[in-house]
């Protein structure tokens, strides 16, 4: 039995990654700039961040969404907010409170954050307390987040990359943006996360949009939002 898709290996991208390019050069100055800059020197909030922007609305017309609870916490617990110390004081009840209490995978997202706090702050070697003491790149680093339930490899790339490191966050919005290119010149691929990560990030070497591939990758996802909407709730 044949399937009408199929998922597309490092031979069959050269197409896409060219369609893809014409793409996204009508992007927007406006987008390409748009990127906030995330929490560098923040880990705990980079963390929250990551972990709350599972299947949740960051930002609403109506100055809602998880952007303004984030500074919140901030302005709350300040201390909380840049070393890991002090954010594992806080309850869970005390996160939620501010954040909400949302689940990822039944496991709820406070209990996430702490779990991941705690992995990364009691490494026998390697430890961290802060972002000063992060590497993405870092065996150790990158299962202390990935072994928590309800956290994958979407969310820690995109933790890093809310730690100031380049990368791309293969969300639903940039998943969907690279299918949509493919589906238009008939290219009969399911596009996966790791795919779209692969193509965003050779469009970005190729292109040079955007002054780092995460401002790109969040352009992306603006205009994916702003141009092609459809009923979902990602980042």
């Amino acid at each position: 039995m044949q399937f009408p898709f199929q998922i597309a290996g490092p031979e069959d991208t050269n197409g896409l990654v060219e369609f893809f390019c014409e793409d996204i050069r009508n992007l927007t100055k406006q987008q390409l700039t748009a990127y906030p800059g995330g929490w560098p020197n923040h880990l705990p909030m980079a963390l929250l961040d990551a972990v709350f922007s599972i299947r949740a609305q960051y930002t609403t017309k109506h100055g809602k969404g998880l952007a303004p609870r984030l500074a919140k916490f901030k302005e709350t617990y300040p201390l909380a907010a840049q070393d890991l110390h002090e954010f594992l004081k806080l309850t869970e009840d005390q996160i939620s409170d501010i954040l909400g209490y949302g689940v990822t995978a039944g496991n709820p997202k406070s209990r996430a954050a702490l779990e991941v706090a705690s992995n990364l702050a009691n490494l026998e070697i390697y430890r961290v307390y802060g972002a000063q003491d992060f590497d993405p790149s870092n065996h150790a680093h990158r299962h202390a987040y990935l072994d928590v339930r309800g956290l994958g490899k979407a969310t820690f790339r995109y933790f890093s990359m809310l730690l100031g490191y380049g990368d791309v966050k293969p969300d639903v919005w940039i998943i969907r943006a690279v299918q949509r290119v493919a589906d238009a010149h008939d290219i009969d691929v399911v596009i996966t996360p790791d795919l779209a990560h692969q193509i965003v990030t050779n469009a970005h070497e190729i292109t040079g949009l955007g002054e780092t591939v995460t401002h790109l990758d969040h352009a992306i996802w603006l205009n994916e939002r702003e141009n092609h909407p459809v009923d979902a709730q990602a980042r």
